[in-house]
């Protein structure tokens, strides 16, 4: 056996016998000693140094509530807080009913891309819904857009189910 393994044996028989003849539990509690209250005294000044067991002994234990005194409402419990007090609600005046506004025409769903001439006709191409497509004036776009004229600097279409007229305009780069 190494000198390691008989070390950590008598150290075993040691620890065995410290522990049968050990006394019991019993016979070992102590009770502990009431305290007298302590009055409350006025705080001490600074300048005497206190140490950490007389501050402890002199402060004041702040008692707790139980929970049944809390307010059940924890609605505004982190709710924002002002001192200001709450604003005058002011009477809101009467409301004037509005007249509807006359429908008005969408806007022009066109891109103009370019101009085309031939034969003294002059034509438009542009996109419409992510369609190419050819303005001839007086024909219709669909159902609800003509081409009524194409002027130099702008092309006057028609909304048809309102009838109104709207210009989109282009320059001669286009």
């Amino acid at each position: 056996m190494t000198r390691r393994g008989m070390l950590l044996g008598l150290a075993l028989l040691v620890t065995l016998v410290a522990v049968y003849f050990a006394p019991t539990e019993e016979a070992t509690v102590v009770q502990a000693a009431a305290r007298a209250p302590v009055p409350d005294a006025p705080p001490r000044e600074a300048s005497a140094p206190t140490t950490a067991r007389a501050t402890a002994s002199a402060a004041r234990v702040i008692e707790l509530r139980p929970r049944d005194d809390v307010d059940g409402d924890d609605s505004r419990l982190f709710a924002a807080q002002s001192w200001d007090p709450p604003p005058a609600k002011a009477e809101a005046p009467a409301q004037v009913p509005v007249a509807p506004a006359a429908p008005q025409a969408p806007p022009v769903p066109l891109q103009l891309l370019g101009r085309y001439q031939e034969d003294g006709r002059t034509a438009m191409f542009a996109t419409f819904n992510g369609d190419s497509i050819v303005l001839w004036p007086g024909e219709n776009i669909n159902p609800e857009w003509r081409v009524d004229a194409i002027e130099p600097g702008q092309v006057v279409l028609t909304y048809l189910p309102l009838g109104q007229k709207q210009g989109l305009p282009w320059t001669a780069t286009q």
